[in-house]
C-alpha cells in the first residue's frame, strides 16, 4: 500500500481512479475512456487494425509513463486525437502533444498541470510534508522523502527524453507555474471549493510557443471568464487561459 500512495504522490493521480477502457466505436476510430495505466498500449495494439486512423479519448490523466508509450504509440502510427469531453493530466502533457492532429471541440477541454519536470523541482520539506499528510510514519519520513525525490527525478528525465524526441519545446513543461501563479485571484472568489488549477494554452500559443501543431479548436473565447478562467465540475477545477502569460521569445 505504502508503494501505492507513493507513487500517487509522485505522479499526482488518484489511486482510486480505474484503468481505462479501450473499445473500437467505428471501423477508423477507438475510444479510451478512464485514467491511463500501465499495459493500456498493448490493449490499443490488440484493437488497431490497418484502417485505424483515430482515438477518441476522455481522460483525467493517469501515469506518466504509460501516458508517454501511448504518445509515442500515436505517434509513429500518425495517427489522430479526438477529446471527447476532456483531456487532462498525463493525457494533455504526453498523448495530446502526440498525435498527427489534434481536434478539441466546442464541448471538450485541455487541461494541463504539474509536470514531472515541476514536481521534481519541489524540496525535500514539501515532499516530507505530502508524505506525512498521507501517514507516512515519521521513522520512515527521510527514507521515504529520498525515494520520493529519486522517482521524480527519473520521471522528469523520461519527460525530457520525450519532449526532446517528438521536439516539444521545454517550456511547455515549465510554463504550468506561471498559470498557477497568476491563479490565486480567481482562486479566491471559490473559497467554499477546493478547486485545483489546469491550464489550457490556446492553439496558436502550442503552435508557436512549444512546436505542438496541428491543433483544430473549436471557440473557447464565450466558454472561458472575462478574466480568462473557466471552472469545470468533472474535474473540480479552475482551468485558466494563457492571455496573461508572456509571448514566447
Amino acid at each position: 500500500m505504502k508503494r501505492f500512495i507513493l507513487m500517487g504522490i509522485m505522479t499526482g493521480i488518484s489511486m482510486l481512479a480505474s484503468a481505462a477502457e479501450l473499445s473500437r466505436v467505428a471501423s477508423d476510430t477507438i475510444a479510451l475512456g478512464g485514467a491511463i495505466a500501465e499495459g493500456d498500449v498493448d490493449k490499443l495494439r490488440q484493437l488497431a487494425t490497418p484502417g485505424t486512423t483515430m482515438l477518441r479519448i476522455n481522460s483525467h490523466g493517469g501515469d506518466p509513463q504509460a501516458a508517454m508509450l501511448l504518445g509515442r504509440y500515436l505517434r509513429q502510427r500518425q495517427w489522430s486525437l479526438f477529446i471527447d469531453t476532456v483531456c487532462a493530466g498525463s493525457c494533455a502533457l504526453y498523448v495530446f502533444p502526440a498525435a498527427q492532429r489534434k481536434s478539441i471541440p466546442c464541448t471538450a477541454v485541455l487541461a494541463l498541470q504539474d509536470t514531472a519536470f515541476l514536481r521534481a523541482q519541489e524540496g525535500p520539506q514539501h515532499m516530507r510534508r505530502s508524505l506525512s499528510e498521507v501517514g507516512v510514519p515519521a521513522d520512515e519520513l527521510d527514507r521515504e522523502t529520498a525515494a520520493l525525490a529519486a522517482q521524480r527525478a527519473q520521471v522528469a528525465a523520461l519527460e525530457a527524453a520525450f519532449a526532446a524526441e517528438l521536439g516539444i519545446a521545454p517550456a511547455f513543461y515549465r510554463d504550468f507555474r506561471q498559470v498557477a501563479a497568476q491563479a490565486d485571484s480567481v482562486r479566491q472568489r471559490f473559497p467554499d471549493q477546493d478547486a485545483a488549477i489546469y491550464w489550457w494554452p490556446a492553439a496558436g500559443r502550442l503552435q508557436r510557443c512549444y512546436g505542438i501543431t496541428g491543433v483544430q479548436e473549436g471557440p473557447r473565447a464565450a466558454r472561458l471568464a472575462p478574466d480568462g478562467y473557466l471552472y469545470v465540475p468533472a474535474l473540480s477545477a479552475l482551468v485558466m487561459g494563457d492571455q496573461a502569460l508572456q509571448d514566447c521569445p
